[in-house]
């Protein structure tokens, strides 16, 4: 085998819309070389152009400008099952990709014994893939294409075919090949699959390179811009559910923070099990006494808790400096995933003087199947006055 080479230089993919009158650039001016032995994984939003780059790869597609050099037969898995012929016995199937993969019939029963053990079907590899399930369907195409021994493998988000055991097993089977020099292009929305499987990312946006580097600092990058445009959004969509008002004079919330133990300053996304916290800063009277109200409720509008200060230190009562605040522990956040809204009332004599609010979203790595729980484990939130 001679060495696996891909190299793009300028290449790009126009698309005519509105019969013509306006051309959409898939693919702008994108510039990369991939050798012998990488796996480079690709992310972006959808729309980004991943596909689109991956179809020019892979000769589907044919590109608008720019220049195209690979040295290496490319093997594509769009969409798995997809080309099976449903009359035809998954062992028929095999030997029919085979063929269309260039291999003589001879060559594909040298390693028909390990694409049958490796698909895992049993009794069904003779049967018509027309009784296979979904998953049975994409384990058969995943392990015959891998077993054809591809010299530049493309794949578009299959890394999840079957079960947990078998996805396992198929990323294993794709790391050997790279391991004797062949060349794995992943497309994948799991940031965890391509870190797994990836020795490089390139970050596409709006069909160009945003950034090509190692995958933990890419898919960093990629998740930290994906989080600050859904702050915007969720930020912009339920403007309409914040308040910041006085209803007495001369008191005012300043500020209704929330805090990560991973991070000294306000963020707007909290990761279940992590600790957290919320900070209140707020104005009044010197020496006026108040108590505080906090109200944390999901945007489906279930109310996750409603506290009193004063249920847990007492009245408190403002500084000096005509400053008071709070701070709540909330400990290993065992908020679910969803978007929230945190409120505080001041209170004084019972009756609201001030109020603010803010929208925060939790994210849970490791989220539970089925239902969608409020709280992922029981939890006391401490109260606890500032220090003035």
């Amino acid at each position: 085998m001679t060495a696996l080479r891909i190299a793009a230089t300028g290449l790009e993919k126009h698309y005519a819309l509105d019969h013509g009158k306006s051309v959409k650039r898939a693919v702008d001016g994108v510039s990369f070389t991939i050798q012998e032995g990488e796996r480079v994984g690709f992310i972006g939003v959808n729309g980004a152009g991943k596909t689109t780059l991956l179809q020019l790869l892979a000769g589907i597609s044919e590109a608008s400008g720019g220049r195209l050099e690979i040295d290496g037969r490319v093997t594509s898995i769009f969409t798995l099952g997809l080309g099976l012929r449903d009359e035809f016995s998954g062992l028929e199937n095999i030997y029919v990709e085979g063929e269309l993969q260039g291999r003589t019939r001879e060559e594909t029963a040298r390693v028909i014994d390990d694409i049958v053990g490796f698909a895992d079907l049993g009794e069904f590899i003779g049967r018509p893939v027309r009784t296979y399930s979904t998953g049975m369907k994409a384990r058969l195409a995943f392990s015959t294409i891998v077993h054809i021994d591809p010299e530049i493998l493309i794949v578009d988000e299959t890394l999840s075919v079957g079960d947990a055991r078998f996805s396992a097993k198929a990323t294993r089977k794709m790391k050997e090949l790279t391991q004797r020099g062949r060349i794995l292009i992943l497309v994948s929305h799991s940031m965890g699959a391509i870190q797994d499987m990836c020795t490089r990312c390139i970050w596409m946006e709006e069909g160009k390179v945003r950034l090509d580097g190692v995958p933990a600092v890419v898919t960093k990058a990629y998740l930290d811009q994906v989080h600050k445009e859904d702050d915007g959004r969720l930020f912009e969509r339920f403007r309409r559910e914040l308040v910041d008002e006085s209803q007495m004079p001369g008191w005012k919330v300043a500020s209704l923070d929330m805090r990560s133990g991973l991070d000294a300053g306000p963020v707007r996304t909290l990761v279940t099990g992590e600790k957290a916290e919320i900070s209140v800063v707020g104005h009044g009277p010197t020496g006026s006494g108040l108590d505080a109200r906090l109200h944390l409720r999901r945007l489906d509008g279930l109310v996750v808790l409603e506290s009193l200060a004063s249920a847990s230190i007492g009245p408190l009562s403002v500084g000096a400096n005509g400053e008071f605040g709070l701070r709540v522990g909330l400990g290993e956040l065992p908020l679910n995933y969803g978007t929230y809204l945190a409120r505080i009332d001041i209170l004084v004599d019972g009756q609201v003087a001030a109020r603010r609010s803010t929208l925060f979203e939790v994210i849970n790595p490791r989220p539970h199947k089925g239902g969608r729980p409020v709280l992922v484990y029981p939890s006391s939130f401490n109260i606890t006055g500032l220090p003035q």
